[in-house]
């Protein structure tokens, strides 16, 4: 089950023509990743066919995992800043 989106790219910058989305979507703790998903589904969270039609960048993780964390910790980085942290934009569902 979704429980929130996290949105970052450089649409949160003051860059006149901002061109990508990055995308996290959060699953529920107990989302089982191995269940196979119908095909509307599966397009949506593959990072490959995202990047592909979309040209965003996603992470598809559960909730409360260290790899939410990651994955957060790595799209608030500020490109060619070292140290500096952006926010992102959180959806709750």
């Amino acid at each position: 089950m979704l429980e929130e989106i996290l949105l970052d790219g450089s649409f949160v910058t003051a860059r006149p023509a901002p061109n990508d989305i990055d995308i996290i979507v959060v699953l529920a703790p107990s989302h089982d990743f191995s269940s196979d998903l119908p095909p509307h589904q599966y397009n949506l969270l593959s990072a490959r066919r995202v990047r592909r039609r979309f040209g965003s960048d996603i992470v598809v993780v559960r909730n409360g995992t260290d790899e939410l964390t990651q994955a957060i910790a790595f799209f608030a980085q500020v490109r060619q800043q070292p140290g500096m942290k952006k926010g992102l934009l959180r959806i709750k569902l």
